[in-house]
């Protein structure tokens, strides 16, 4: 092999650098500089071995610089990779995936606690859990009571209205707070008796 020419080369030198005598020969001292060289045809088909070897080291450097780059430039933030995915569909918007973008390339995305990629997930599992409901008012039963369970445990029993399906009609009208501390309630549009 054509990098063992060097290593041969190496060992020679190393054996024949310094003053020795053979055996069985006293008096004889001999120090050598040996050089190895390869024919013309063996020097050209080694040369085009490291061309070769080089050109691939080359290829693979250059791809694991394109990689990172792209890596940095795409897929470090979500809104460059949302950018990145519409503009990659422009020509034909209605190839444009969402449902694969969201399942394969955005979990690959390094910063995907940002506002939207969390809201985005939550609206995911929201419709999953829609559809898996159905028109079936069992499982809707089910659920909402599983659900309040939950929110009752957490202490969270105001938000327990969204689960009632009249909660705009029965349930006391929301609250806010102002930043001086004063409760707020929404005033009643004309026409109701609220």
């Amino acid at each position: 092999m054509p990098e063992q020419l060097t290593t041969a080369q190496e060992s020679l030198t190393l054996a024949a650098a310094y003053w020795h005598t053979p055996e069985d020969t006293s008096g004889l001292w001999l120090q050598a500089h040996i050089t190895l060289v390869l024919t013309e045809q063996d020097a050209d088909r080694a040369q085009r071995y490291q061309d070769a070897l080089r050109e691939v080291t080359l290829q693979l450097d250059q791809e694991q610089e394109r990689r990172e780059r792209f890596r940095q430039a795409v897929l470090d933030k979500p809104d460059a990779t949302r950018i990145w995915w519409l503009d990659r569909h422009l020509e034909d918007l209605d190839s444009l995936d969402w449902d694969i973008f969201n399942k394969k390339i955005l979990p690959l995305v390094g910063a995907t606690d940002d506002i939207q990629s969390k809201a985005e997930r939550i609206a995911q599992t929201v419709l999953y859990l829609w559809k898996e409901l159905g028109d079936n008012p069992g499982r809707h039963a089910r659920f909402t009571a599983t659900v309040r369970t939950v929110l009752d445990q957490m202490g969270w029993s105001d938000a327990i209205a969204w689960l009632t399906p009249d909660a705009s009609s029965t349930a006391d009208p929301p609250v806010s707070v102002r930043s001086d501390g004063e409760e707020r309630r929404p005033v009643a549009e004309a026409g109701t008796d609220r």
